[in-house]
């Protein structure tokens, strides 16, 4: 079951933790310098029965030396209950605390006037018209306004009553598409249990057994017990209040603002593009600025780089990008709030839309449409968008969906990114442009290399399909051949129109080195016997490789070569004999040739690899004629 999530926010000395306990019971004012000082610095935690629902409330502190931690705790509730005193009115920190709730995406909420008792019946009027004025544009604009005295205990219980409503017209969004995720705020040590985090459960459920991984020390933990609001759960539902006894890591070792999640689930960056909107009172904000950037549980410093423009105005949404000084576990969607970095005081916030961001010039406008795109409500854009920008070419489904922020569904279909065996993907935009590159790539290399075959396959695999699997490759190559751009032989790719052509000169040492092959026969000598008789060495080795490439000459192994009349006449020879006698041995073979045993040798492997022959003790047997070389 899924429980609601209630926060307190106000001024402090409003009246928020003498409310929760009256609602609940509980102070949740339990550290000794919370009790010596009278109030909240850390997050309060309590729960109560409203109706069907049960109800976790969060209690956070009011004193704007604490709002880091107030920030914390709203950054996971559904309801807020904002505490106003009749005696002071509304307040700096009430006005913040509000911002903070819009920011995060607070919808529901009501305001709680305190302290009744202490002011008449004129100043409480007026105190109501200050309110529904205040609360104009807000999510609060239209919610109810009541009156609670510390002094009656029955004023609560009809807060309780209208509270219970209230929460009955709650609609809770939990997206399946998510995965788990806890944004720690609690960390301690049980004697008997060891280490147990708490914080509110998103996304997705938690099981005892599951395996997480605990950001960003990346250590693997495993969920040994579950607690929702003292009950002992195997399974616990997204969005409720929990405590985690985990093992594979010490308490010592945590820190709020550590993360439990799903391994592969999160980045950690220290660069973060995002959408950035700065609240209507505030001061505009120049580039590079410094800034407290508040996210989940995290507190980090950063400086604002603004896209397009040097300064942020007053109750506009511009895009920056954050350089943090300390690294931060973030993904896709999550919000934060900007609070200037002196005085420290929330002046707008952000919601991540690029994770890895980049260094890149603020008025690159290809780098800025990206961030419009990946801004937009279509989905459709946004995964397009990251199709086409992401570093890498051919993206999965996994890694699209990690980008995203969210479980994608394949196969997908949208327009302009491409599908390669239902498994890889590519935006049309990249394929054109990885197709011209390995077009340019063949052209410069058949300029400087204008005898040789092509580029190797293994190279082009290598430069451009590094960590792609072979088959992803093969169909890409594929691809450039049904659009009659490219063409393979042997290991080999080149341009269609691509053919090797020897000048005079060449054609000479060619000839030269046919006829010494020629006048081998049937027992060719090692190549380096044959490249005593050229001065040139190199313009030898590279004539000897044309002919290699083009099947003048065979490669038998151990540095030798045949002529290629003289190996598909053995061939034939071979082929002939086995055609009338059920098997062959190397010695008959010999014979047949007139060649030593050797050069036989070299050429019955040869024959056994392009499985014309099979190699059975110490003879062979014809198989077929094989795929081998033709007349």
């Amino acid at each position: 079951m899924r429980d609601i999530i209630i926060g307190t926010a106000g001024h402090i000395d409003h009246g928020k933790t003498t409310l929760v306990e009256f609602l609940t019971g509980k102070n949740t004012d339990t550290l000794p310098e919370e009790k010596k000082r009278g109030l909240t610095i850390d997050i309060g935690f309590s729960y109560l029965q409203l109706g069907n629902n049960r109800v976790g409330i969060i209690d956070v502190p009011g004193h704007e030396k604490f709002i880091k931690n107030m920030a914390a705790g709203t950054s996971s509730i559904d309801y807020l209950i904002l505490t106003i005193a009749c005696d002071d009115g509304i307040m700096p920190q009430t006005i913040e605390h509000l911002n903070i709730a819009s920011i995060l995406g607070v919808k529901n909420g009501i305001v709680v006037l305190t302290k009744r008792d202490l002011i008449d019946q004129e100043r409480l009027i007026n105190l109501k018209r200050e309110v529904v004025e205040f609360l104009k544009d807000s999510f609060l604009e239209n919610s109810q306004i009541v009156e609670v005295s510390f002094k009656d205990p029955s004023s609560f219980e009809n807060l309780k009553n209208i509270l219970s409503q209230e929460i009955k017209n709650i609609k809770i969004d939990l997206d399946k598409n998510k995965k788990f995720r806890l944004d720690i705020d609690r960390v301690f040590s049980v004697k008997g249990f060891g280490t147990v985090v708490t914080g509110t459960s998103k996304n997705s459920a938690v099981t005892i057994g599951d395996r997480l991984m605990l950001y960003p020390q990346m250590k693997e933990i495993v969920v040994k017990g579950i607690e929702n609001h003292n009950n002992k759960v195997s399974t616990l539902e997204a969005g409720n209040r929990c405590a985690l006894n985990i093992n594979g890591v010490d308490a010592k070792e945590i820190h709020r603002g550590n993360i439990l999640a799903e391994k592969d689930s999160l980045f950690i960056s220290d660069r973060i593009d995002c959408s950035f909107f700065l609240l209507p009172n505030s001061n505009p904000v120049k580039n590079n600025q410094r800034i407290h950037l508040n996210i989940g549980t995290t507190e980090v410093i950063g400086r604002i780089k603004i896209f397009g423009s040097d300064i942020a105005f007053p109750n506009e949404t511009t895009f920056i990008q954050i350089e943090l000084e300390k690294s931060l576990v973030c993904n896709k969607g999550d919000r934060g709030l900007i609070r200037n970095f002196s005085p420290v005081i929330t002046i707008g916030g952000i919601e991540i839309l690029n994770p890895l961001g980049k260094k890149v010039k603020r008025k690159d406008h290809s780098y800025l449409e990206n961030l419009k795109n990946l801004n937009s409500n279509r989905k459709d854009k946004q995964i397009e968008s990251i199709v086409k920008n992401s570093d890498d070419l051919f993206l999965t489904i996994e890694k699209i969906s990690l980008l995203l922020g969210e479980k994608i569904i394949s196969p997908l279909n949208i327009e302009n990114i491409i599908s390669i065996e239902e498994k890889y993907y590519i935006h049309i935009d990249n394929l054109t442009a990885l197709r011209n590159k390995v077009l340019e790539d063949l052209k410069i290399y058949h300029e400087k290399n204008r005898l040789a075959l092509g580029i190797n396959t293994a190279e082009i695999k290598s430069r451009y399909f590094k960590e792609i699997p072979n088959n992803i490759y093969q169909s890409f190559i594929k691809l450039l051949i049904e659009e009659n751009l490219i063409k393979t032989e042997k290991n080999f790719i080149s341009l269609l129109e691509f053919q090797p052509k020897l000048n005079k000169e060449e054609k000479k040492l060619k000839d030269q080195i046919f006829s010494i092959y020629k006048s081998f026969g049937f027992k060719p000598q090692n190549i380096n016997k044959v490249a005593e008789n050229f001065n040139n060495l190199d313009n030898f080795k590279t004539i000897h490789q044309f002919m290699v490439d083009n099947n003048f000459i065979i490669y038998l192994g151990e540095e030798t070569y045949i002529l290629k009349g003289f190996f598909l006449e053995a061939k034939k020879i071979l082929i002939s004999y086995l055609q009338k006698n059920p098997k062959i041995t190397l010695g008959d073979f010999s014979k047949l040739l007139n060649s030593n045993r050797k050069i036989s040798l070299l050429l019955l492997e040869k024959f056994d690899e392009e499985k014309i022959t099979k190699r059975i003790d110490n003879y062979r047997i014809l198989l077929s004629k094989g795929d081998g070389f033709n007349d």
